[in-house]
């Protein structure tokens, strides 16, 4: 392979004009072919094969014209009168007629309005209907008020209301801007009244987009930190080009698919943060080799050539990792994830191919402007120097130029002069590895005790899917649930919707047999019967009886609980009243399920954490396999496995610590972690771990390899020590350059204005920060350097049936360095 990458790189290189116009072209076609077939997004997170569905389904099949609760857009109307007054007071009646009649005018897609109305007016009439409608059933007039009373619209101090309707839409992401800014100008009468008023529910969450801030502030710190690592600001911008053309094909693409497939809207967000940091990073490695390449006397084509042939082998391995873990999110069994990471691992797949081809075509186009320093470093080694003489030769030769070139030889020399006083000096990474193999046991403990420390917080972990409830706490969607919670109770944001269906219904079943006796027909004793006993759980407060169908066959029974969404509780109620629904199936012959937003969410919550484990298994394994082939080790396997594993359990315990549990009080909006957090940041942490794994490691086995046994005949370090701390001085620095990066870009994404994007940016750079600086810097080199020999061992009949994957492009060297690969002269007409 890295032969093939060898001779792709120095082609592009080469044929830079027509490798920078088919990206270009790519670039067009894929966007405007997206933007004419797109569909859009949804906001919709249902799974098939859960509780729920079942539910859903005879809801609708029983109940003709009602939506799935997964899919209604419904908006819910919330005022407040001041402390001491109420809503039914003379001066406010007529405004909330107002309201009400601007939201039917101006509203184009004004749909379902059965129970919208003045919510003081509405009241009355909704209560006294249910006190006659169930006191003509029989039951007592107690039992029917508690059932008014339950539903109703005006809270019993007269001070909150709430009505409500559904928009004419298919989904809610399909509510337009105007309609809603209709609904917020009707609310603004209640206010300018001296009314609270605000609106929430399912149509009128916001809309999930990203705004450009978070490019431009994730661009820029990488742009900084470019320019720090390579000191050119043509080289600088080079990653970021080759990042916005990889990301821009990958969103667009993504955007074209919703032709064909639904995809959620959070699906681009994650790509774009995800492929951002890849594509620069990628870039990144392979500018970082081709420097080097160019300072040991390569022509800028064969430069172009290895550094794509030997990064490039590495990347395209990383880049693998990545992609296999973002496929295996299909072990969830989970439509909307799996389209997600299928999303995501194609923007990847792309940020690889773009580091693989337009990279090294920008290296032509940009020719001598790139690195003509270290150019002309090589060009002093291919007449005989070491690269040191070079530098020295070079740097005089900048010092008899201009007064600029001047002053920055002699900052060159100085630089020089105090490297020189101490050779250990030679480089930041060298010398911290050298300072953790001073002590590697202290090291060792510090990372396990402090990752170790900062996991225990994820034992609280809280998941669940975006809510008003979950929602910043100044939205105007926070604001309608709290003051639903006020006035009526927390259960009021977190209705349950229990159908029961009777066609099998046993006449004779015992616990039918009390109602049955007294004249009650057996469909309706099976109703009175589940309503009674699911009313009689503890954390419900209360459960009645609200519609039955044409035939009398089917009954919806509403389960109000006593605690909200966002409750742990609620959840543990779900489970308490689906353990119940078995045995009241068994006892009485009925088909019933349990629905409504909160179960249906309930249970895409619940499938995510069951499938966690397994993932977990899944990616922890495949690391062990490709690394088993990459390194021809034991040992470094299992560390990389067990340093993912730390990391990513303390990006989960920060990441709990500050967004749910709000420590300092730095959050303003705590709360419960969207619910496919956790198996995406495995997945996601989990490749890029082994990026820098294999970005790092790859060096240390290339030198252990190569020299260092060599070295070790007249060094202090022993063969093993002398590769990692060789290697490491290697690739430390341009590893730190990438993980900056990252943590920029993904740190950013806490500029949205959504809660859950702005957590996927906190924990995907907290897992990055873990993971690059305490594990693959310090509890790797640490762990090696106490493994000593048992490092690098490999049984031989293991290494014999395990293929091998030339990462490091070690048979590309050879075959360069022995004149297989015809070497190339960069043509005059190349050069600019």
């Amino acid at each position: 392979m890295a032969l093939f990458l060898f001779r792709l790189g120095r082609w592009s290189y080469l044929r830079r004009w027509l490798v920078i116009g088919i990206w270009a072209v790519l670039l067009a076609a894929v966007g405007g072919g997206s933007l004419v077939i797109q569909k859009g997004y949804n906001d919709v997170f249902s799974i098939d094969g859960v509780p729920s569905q079942h539910a859903t389904q005879m809801l609708m099949d029983e109940f003709p014209g009602t939506d799935n609760p997964a899919e209604a857009s419904d908006v819910n109307l919330v005022f407040q009168a001041p402390e001491g007054e109420k809503l039914s007071d003379e001066k406010y009646m007529g405004v909330l007629d107002e309201v009400v009649e601007a939201v039917r005018t101006n509203v184009d897609d004004f749909g379902d309005d059965s129970s919208f109305g003045n919510p003081v007016v509405f009241n009355d009439q909704q209560s006294q209907m249910v006190i006659d409608t169930s006191t003509e059933m029989g039951l007592p007039r107690d039992v029917a008020e508690a059932d008014a009373a339950n539903v109703a619209t005006l809270s019993p101090d007269g001070r909150t209301g709430t009505t409500s309707f559904a928009f004419d839409v298919d989904l809610p992401a399909d509510v337009t801007p105007a309609d809603k800014d209709a609904v917020n100008d009707a609310l603004d009468i209640a206010r300018d009244a001296g009314l609270k008023a605000e609106a929430g529910g399912a149509g009128f969450g916001d809309p999930i987009v990203i705004e450009p801030i978070s490019e431009a502030i994730g661009l820029l710190a990488a742009f900084i930190i470019l320019f720090i690592t390579f000191g050119s600001l043509i080289a600088a911008g080079m990653p970021l080009i080759s990042a916005v053309v990889g990301v821009g094909i990958g969103a667009l693409g993504i955007t074209g698919a919703t032709a064909f497939v639904p995809l959620n809207n959070i699906t681009p967000v994650l790509g774009i943060m995800l492929g951002l940091a890849v594509a620069i990073d990628y870039a990144l490695f392979i500018m970082s080799r081709y420097r080097d390449e160019l300072r040991h006397g390569r022509s800028r084509p064969d430069a172009t050539g290895l550094a794509v042939g030997t990064a490039g082998s590495a990347v395209v391995f990383a880049g693998l990792t990545v992609i296999i873990a973002l496929v295996g999110l299909r072990v969830a069994n989970i439509e909307f994830l799996t389209y997600m990471g299928y999303a995501a691992a194609a923007t990847v797949l792309l940020s690889v191919f773009v580091a693989l081809t337009l990279v090294p075509a920008l290296f032509g186009a940009f020719g001598n402007r790139v690195f003509r320093k270290d150019a002309a470093v090589g060009a002093k080694v291919r007449d005989g120097m070491t690269v040191e003489e070079a530098d020295d030769a070079v740097a005089a030769a900048l010092a008899s130029g201009s007064r600029g070139a001047r002053r920055r030889a002699r900052g060159q020399h100085e630089k020089k002069a105090r490297r020189a006083r101490s050779s250990s000096r030679a480089s930041l990474g060298t010398r911290w590895v050298q300072l953790v193999h001073r002590a590697p046991g202290g090291f060792l403990l510090v990372v396990i005790v402090s990752l170790v420390l900062l996991t225990l917080p994820a034992m609280s972990l809280q998941l669940s899917l975006p809510s008003d409830k979950t929602s910043p706490v100044d939205s105007t969607q926070r604001q309608s649930a709290e003051m639903l919670e006020e006035g009526f109770g927390a259960g009021r944001n977190s209705p349950f919707l229990v159908i029961v269906n009777t066609d099998d219904v046993k006449p004779d079943s015992a616990a039918l047999a009390p109602l049955v006796s007294s004249g009650i027909e057996p469909a309706q004793a099976a109703f009175v019967t589940v309503k009674d006993r699911l009313g009689n759980n503890v954390g419900v407060k209360h459960s009645q009886l609200i519609g039955a169908s044409e035939d009398g066959s089917t009954a919806q029974i509403l389960v109000t609980p006593e605690t909200g969404p966002t409750d742990e509780r609620t959840a543990q109620l779900i489970q308490q009243l689906r353990s119940q629904q078995s045995i009241l199936e068994n006892e009485t012959g009925v088909d019933m399920g349990i629905t409504g937003l909160v179960p249906i969410q309930q249970d895409v919550t619940d499938r995510l954490s069951d499938a966690m484990p397994i993932y977990l298994a899944l990616v922890v394994g495949l690391a062990l396999v490709l690394l088993l082939m990459v390194f021809r080790s034991l040992m470094v396997p299992v560390m990389a496995a067990a340093g993912f594993l730390l990391s990513v359990g303390a990006a989960f315990g920060v990441t709990v610590l500050f967004w749910q549990e709000g420590l300092w009080g730095l959050i303003n909006s705590p709360g419960p972690l969207i619910s496919f957090m956790p198996i995406f940041l495995i997945g996601v942490t989990f490749g890029l771990a082994m990026d820098y794994q294999v970005f790092i490691v790859s060096r240390m086995r290339e030198r252990f390899t190569l020299h260092s046994h060599e070295a070790a005949k007249t060094s202090k370090y022993n063969a093993v020590e002398d590769s990692v701390i060789g290697g490491f001085g290697l690739g430390a620095k341009v590893v730190t350059a990438a993980a900056l990066i990252m943590i920029c870009v993904f740190a950013s994404f806490i500029a949205q204005p959504l809660p859950f994007i702005q957590i996927f940016g906190f924990a995907l750079g907290v897992g990055v920060l873990f993971d690059a600086f305490f594990i693959r810097m310090t509890l790797i080199p640490a762990l090696m350097f106490l493994c000593g020999r048992a490092t690098w061992y490999m049984p031989r009949w293991l290494d014999r049936i395990l293929p091998s994957v030339d990462v490091e492009g070690a048979k590309l060297e050879d075959a360069y360095s022995s004149g297989k690969v015809e070497r190339m002269e960069e043509p005059a007409s190349a050069r600019i």
